[in-house]
């Protein structure tokens, strides 16, 4: 049996074994992109998705397991197993107001549509919609405590994920001729390491009061939202530096202790949202490169800001017992020159408006479009469109079109994607 057969077969049977509450689903994935007229890249994709999830409880004991595999026919290196949840937890206490928890995690901080500044701890998948990004699990172990309405959650993660970026034959980035080889992770002055055991920190205060649900959090960890991507080593000629091997290309992530926090308040058929986070990064760090006496400085990030603010007004039309979401929201980093914010992210200072369009029929159908603008290079955009609709109780699909915008094709926001728009079609089976 060969690999791509092994990824959906064990994704199905750990649910088909499952003892209790079990769920999943299969996916049919078809995306089209405009032509590049290029014949080392791919112009579509035909991948199978498979995705399940189990959870077990009995008394104080709960146990979590969810995990997607994706299968492409064409593009080998899309073929992967990614694991989300794979964890224990206890609770105890005389109210059970105590919880612990341990293994491989995801974690959710955001609620706005796009723009994510403070849901940071779980690496990603690039290969996908840049606003909305498959996460893969991290390696936590957690104490949980019940104040209140909410929590005070405490956090280990002594490993950290490599983020999955696309390959060089893929349509959804920046093609850079050669693939990124394993992450350098730098921790404070030193030059970086391959190693993935590196221990991050993390405490976050969650409360609702009333209409009001905010949290805050203080992270020591590393920020793999803003990579710097580079060769390892080099040789010096002169002033220039000389990639020792051109094919060593590697993102750099670098140690960053981070506050932020989120807010949503509901006001009648309004939701108000607010959601930031401040970053101190070392300043610079220092790299001897072997076989020479010469020692070069790479910059790090720069310490930065970043904010965004959301709002939502349903609309609902009883005549028709229709209902329309309206979505704006609005990003941008602070702290920084235009340049180097630009630098820091695809949404360095963006504003998005939306629409969701709920039929309430009884198969769920649903139309959601969205643009995202660029509100500082005003030739860069993303059109986004999509229909979603139940065939049966066990089957949907969902179709739409992106498309990006930009006025060249280059390293950063929306020109990393020009050229790269396509329509998709996705046909999902459920269990």
């Amino acid at each position: 049996m060969n690999k791509t057969a092994l990824i959906i077969l064990s994704l199905l049977t750990t649910s088909a074994l499952a003892k209790v509450r079990d769920q999943g689903e299969v996916t049919f994935e078809n995306r089209v992109f405009e032509r590049d007229n290029n014949n080392l890249t791919y112009d579509d994709n035909f991948a199978l998705y498979a995705r399940a999830q189990v959870e077990f409880e009995e008394g104080s004991v709960k146990g979590v397991l969810s995990a997607y595999g994706r299968a492409d026919s064409k593009d080998r290196e899309r073929n992967q197993y990614i694991i989300e949840d794979a964890y224990g937890a206890y609770t105890f206490g005389e109210s059970e107001d105590f919880k612990i928890v341990a293994g491989w995690k995801l974690f959710n901080w955001s609620s706005l549509e796009a723009f994510h500044p403070a849901d940071v701890v779980n690496s990603k998948n690039y290969d996908g919609e840049i606003e909305n990004l498959e996460k893969k699990g991290e390696l936590t172990l957690e104490a949980q405590y019940v104040v209140g309405q909410g929590t005070l959650n405490l956090y280990y993660w002594p490993r950290v994920e490599n983020p999955v970026y696309p390959s060089t034959r893929s349509r959804t980035g920046v093609n850079f001729g050669v693939p990124f080889k394993d992450p350098v992770w730098v921790n404070g002055n030193d030059a970086g390491t391959n190693s993935k055991w590196q221990p991050q920190y993390g405490v976050r205060f969650n409360q609702t009061v009333e209409d009001l649900d905010f949290s805050v959090h203080f992270l020591d960890h590393f920020d793999r939202s803003n990579p710097m991507v580079g060769y390892t080593f080099g040789t010096q000629l002169g002033a220039v530096e000389v990639p020792a091997d051109p094919t060593d290309f590697r993102p750099h992530f670098y140690r960053v202790q981070e506050v932020g926090g989120t807010m949503t308040y509901a006001y009648d058929s309004a939701l108000f949202k607010l959601e930031g986070s401040v970053r101190f990064f070392e300043n610079e760090f220092k790299t001897l490169i072997p076989l020479t006496t010469t020692t070069f400085v790479r910059d790090a990030p720069e310490d930065h800001s970043e904010v965004a603010f959301g709002y939502e007004q349903v609309l609902s039309f009883e005549e028709i017992d229709h209902e329309i979401t309206l979505i704006f929201e609005v990003s941008s980093i602070f702290g920084v020159s235009k340049d180097k914010r630009r630098r820091l992210g695809t949404f360095q200072r963006d504003a998005l408006l939306g629409m969701r369009y709920n039929f309430n029929d009884t198969m769920g159908s649903e139309l959601f479009t969205s643009i995202i603008q660029d509100l500082e290079y005003s030739d860069e955009r993303l059109v986004n469109i999509s229909f979603t609709r139940r065939l049966s109780d066990n089957w949907k699909y969902q179709t739409g079109l992106r498309v990006y915008q930009a006025k060249e094709r280059g390293f950063y926001g929306m020109q990393i994607f020009k050229g790269d728009s396509y329509a998709f079609l996705n046909i999902s089976r459920f269990f």
